[in-house]
């Protein structure tokens, strides 16, 4: 529910549907001037005229500077980012405007009202019921602040407003009889109100009651005359002669129009939310702000994308339920299936199809032409109050029709490729779960008796799952469907490499299936067989990360066509970025690759490609060991690899890639066609390391058995980096003088 602000009633806040504690009458009424302007800055003039008024105390802007920081500290914990933003001469909250009920008000009474005018009586009907009963009370009660009053009495204003508005309604719908006892108790606490009394005569009169309707008349005109000296207003007057006429403009046009308050169903397509959601603190906070926060003239659209597994869907469906009650015109909810094993992505049309059959068209309503239905959809959407869930989606020409036009909907949209050409949409990258959030998820989804009784083999699953919430789940979900087995023997089974990837199948749940569907898009497209061939011969490199020069040796092909086909798998999200001009595949996604390349390249072709990137890095730092260190004999590469310009140049390389030259020497030397070699370049790199006193990667060496250097111990480490100071200078001493 996140963090609420209320004030149609007495004061308060809550967070997440608790009760938040705030005291002092300075801090309330800095807090409530900011939530009536939430979003737009408040001067801090105006702060301290309106709070601290009429004080002269010179430490009044300190006191404020004060309360906001008291504040800051009672929100924060609630809201992801700065909640109270200082700007400019001021403060500015930064909530939805929904978050304060008043704003809710006044944007529910504005949804009911247009609603009205479209004629779709029961929704504007519905929007005015939850309107209404956001009030607790007197708005801002218990504030006696001149300030207060006045915004006081003008909520109030606006409250009257809607609920008079509302009985129109009702009485339109001859709903006559039900308000009856609503005006009256309303005529008597504003006799001066001409509206409800001439309401509650048009209710009388559509009764039955002509009798009652008039007498109502002459008690107005009493009131009138003896508190304000004026006769009633000519509307009031005009109706009492109707009423004694009895015109027939009093009744109700048609019959039909009784009926017109029934409910009609509200679509709610969303499917379950899971109850052992855990974490995302920050990215729900993020959907939550985008989703709520009004933009003029378009809907807010809020594109989730991310690898397969992390739990796009997820975090997208216990979003939307959460604030589901913010749309008036209900949720849908369509399965695009980008990633669906087995099928095929939705075409727009089919989308649209369904849409259009959640909003109430059907059978030979139904447009023929993706054309006609993308026109009908806009229309139907332009006045509505809709969220929609567009959920596991290929690309943006899928998604593009299927955004809503009317700028009071909302759209969630979950990917793997970035949205990125999709207009006006704002963009949260999911990544997998930290190793705490990965941890406080399995110990939701699985018996906590079986944890506490095996944490060490739990610690175990949760870090061979790799932060992916999909592992964790396929993981608490074998273990569920054997309560005898011990956690221990899965953990041993995810430990293993060769084994990993079949311990993570249950019934329907696969990470291999989830990785197949990407690389299934890429073989399918002309344009991805080559990103598809790399993804294979990738996952038979031990580095934690690959460059374009890495791939470009690994698939003997040009560096621009392996940068390329990098990309392609970046956005396949089969590569993740890492640092600038490298990528990272996922250890799941490595296992995945590596199976493939078993099962579709020729042993001869694997075993060539891992040598052709080992003698990559053999050759590169080769190049790099002749600036570094000239004079020394380097080993001799069968390719050429990146020449460097400067000796600057060669150490940046050599820092950057010294992981990926240990994993790379490691691997080799497993080779028995690259063993030999394989020493020469970790001899190399140990001299390196060594003249730099690098003591973390030289202990890596020693303890992989790549390196006979010995090891600097830590004093000689310091030393090595201790600066070269300049001579002190001896201090001059001056002899006092005494006489």
């Amino acid at each position: 529910m996140g963090l609420e602000i209320k004030i149609l009633g007495p004061w308060e806040i809550t967070a997440n549907g608790e009760p938040a504690t705030l005291t002092g009458e300075r801090r309330v009424g800095v807090l409530a001037n900011l939530a009536l302007s939430v979003g737009r800055p408040v001067a801090a003039g105006r702060l301290l005229a309106q709070v601290w008024g009429q004080s002269t105390a010179t430490t009044a802007g300190k006191q404020l500077h004060i309360v906001v920081s008291k504040l800051r500290g009672l929100l924060a914990p609630h809201q992801d980012d700065d909640v109270i933003m200082t700007v400019a001469g001021g403060y500015q909250l930064n909530l939805p405007r929904e978050s304060i009920d008043a704003h809710l008000f006044t944007l529910l009474a504005a949804q009911a009202r247009a609603a009205r005018a479209r004629h779709e009586i029961a929704t504007a009907d519905k929007l005015f019921q939850r309107a209404l009963a956001l009030w607790r009370g007197n708005a801002l009660a218990g504030m006696r602040a001149p300030w207060a009053q006045v915004e006081s009495a003008r909520l109030e204003e606006e409250r009257l407003t809607a609920l008079e508005d509302h009985i129109d309604l009702r009485l339109a719908t001859g709903d006559h009889h039900a308000v009856v006892p609503v005006l009256t108790a309303h005529a008597e606490a504003h006799p001066l109100r001409e509206r409800p009394r001439a309401q509650l005569m048009l209710a009388l009169y559509r009764a039955s009651r002509s009798s009652d309707a008039l007498t109502v008349y002459q008690e107005t005109r009493r009131v009138m005359l003896d508190e304000l000296g004026i006769e009633p207003g000519g509307a009031l007057r005009r109706l009492q002669q109707a009423v004694l006429r009895r015109e027939p403009a009093l009744d109700l046009a048609s019959p039909a129009q009784r009926t017109t308050l029934t409910r009609p169903a509200v679509p709610n397509e969303l499917p379950a939310d899971s109850q052992a959601f855990t974490a995302r603190a920050t990215e729900i906070a993020w959907l939550r702000r985008t989703l709520t926060d009004t933009v003029p003239e378009r809907p807010a659209v809020a594109a989730i994308h991310g690898p397969g597994g992390t739990g796009k869907s997820a975090l997208a469906v216990h979003v939307a339920h959460a604030i589901a009650g913010r749309f008036a015109d209900g949720v849908l909810y369509v399965d695009l299936r980008a990633a669906t094993v087995g099928l095929r992505p939705l075409s727009p049309f089919d989308a649209l199809s369904r849409l259009l059959r959640s909003l109430g068209l059907d059978g030979a309503a139904m447009p023929p032409t993706p054309e006609e239905a993308i026109a009908r959809y806009r229309s139907l959407t332009s006045t509505r109050n809709l969220l929609v869930v567009l959920d596991d989606a290929l690309d943006a020409g899928q998604v593009g029709p299927l955004i809503p036009a009317g700028p009071a909907c909302a759209v969630i949209v979950t990917s793997r490729q970035v949205m990125a050409s999709l207009d006006h949409s704002s963009h949260l990258h999911l990544a997998g779960l930290d190793h705490a959030e990965a941890t406080a998820l399995f110990a939701r989804m699985t018996d906590p008796r079986r944890v506490c009784a095996e944490p060490e083999a739990a610690q175990r699953i949760v870090r061979q799952s790799g932060g992916l919430p999909l592992a964790l789940r396929i993981a608490a979900a074998r273990l569920a469907a054997r309560p005898d087995r011990a956690l221990s023997g899965l953990a041993d089974r995810l430990t293993d490499p060769t084994r990993r990837l079949d311990a993570l199948e249950h019934a329907d749940l696969a990470i291999r299936s989830s990785i197949a569907v990407s690389l299934q898009h890429l073989q399918e497209e002309p344009a991805g067989h080559d990103a598809a061939h790399a993804f294979l011969l990738l996952g038979l490199l031990e580095t934690p990360t690959h460059t374009a020069a890495a791939a470009s040796a690994l698939t003997d092909w040009p560096e621009h066509r392996a940068q390329a086909a990098l990309n392609q798998l970046l956005d396949a999200r089969l590569l993740e970025p890492a640092e600038p001009g490298h990528y990272r595949m996922h250890d799941l996604i490595r296992l995945y690759a590596r199976e493939q390349a078993a099962r579709h390249v020729p042993e001869s072709g694997r075993v060539t490609a891992t040598r052709r990137a080992f003698h990559h890095y053999l050759a590169t730092l080769t190049n790099a060991c002749a600036l570094i260190d000239p004079g020394t004999d380097s080993p001799m590469a069968d390719r050429p690899g990146l020449a460097f310009a400067t000796l600057g140049e060669a150490n940046r390389w050599v820092v950057d890639e010294r992981h990926n030259i240990l994993a790379i020497a490691r691997q080799a030397t497993a080779d028995p066609g690259t063993a030999a070699a394989a020493q020469d370049l970790s001899d190399a790199l140990s001299r390196l390391f060594w003249r730099r006193c690098r003591t973390m990667e030289l202990s890596a060496l020693s303890a992989a058995g790549l390196t006979t250097q010995p090891v600097a111990t830590p004093q000689e480490g310091r030393r090595a980096f201790m600066p070269i100071s300049p001579p002190r200078r001896r201090p001059h001493l001056t002899a006092n003088r005494t006489s």
